[in-house]
């Protein structure tokens, strides 16, 4: 029997397959996605043998447009942001916004390599962020509680939106 010292069985750990490499990525802001009625802070999170080319972030932006025009993407009147992740074969678009004053809603898109854009299904039970997104989700976290502490002017506004996460995750 285990001691509360010794933490959980081993056995509860083996959803971390023995051959798995860790490796650590890059975050960095890309330009901001903007439009008349939303405002998205964007992050590109890469390998760094593999970084986002500026058209690919240009490609997922009008994406997402195209979608928020069709009616398909519910954002209108919110500030958040977006992660563009590069994994293995897909990247995945974290689209969030602050909704009700405090709190963070997602939409979930991806694209596999070579495919087409979709939105993520979700289960009664799903991943949400991984290691490597979670630091952004931290930082906007942060700012967002700077802006809802603040005066919530128009100093305060444009602090938030020149907040951003960089550096290397995971």
């Amino acid at each position: 029997m285990n001691t509360p010292g010794d933490g959980p069985a081993a056995e509860l750990f083996k959803q971390v397959a023995p051959g798995y490499s860790h490796v650590r990525k890059a975050l960095r802001p890309a330009p901001s996605l903007i439009a008349p009625d939303v405002f998205q802070k964007w992050y590109v999170v890469y390998p760094h043998r593999r970084p986002f080319a500026d058209a690919e972030v240009g490609a997922a932006q009008s994406f997402l447009l195209s979608e928020i025009d069709a009616g398909r993407l519910s954002l209108r009147h919110e500030v958040g942001f977006t992660v563009q992740h590069r994994c293995a074969n897909i990247d995945i678009f974290y689209v969030c916004s602050w909704r009700q004053n405090n709190e963070l809603w997602e939409t979930i898109y991806y694209l596999p390599t070579g495919g087409a854009y979709q939105l993520a299904s979700r289960d009664s039970k799903t991943g949400t962020y991984c290691v490597w997104v979670i630091p952004v989700v931290a930082h906007e976290q942060r700012a967002w509680l700077n802006y809802l502490n603040s005066a919530r002017d128009t100093a305060a506004r444009s602090a938030y939106c020149r907040a951003y996460a960089t550096g290397d995750v995971g």
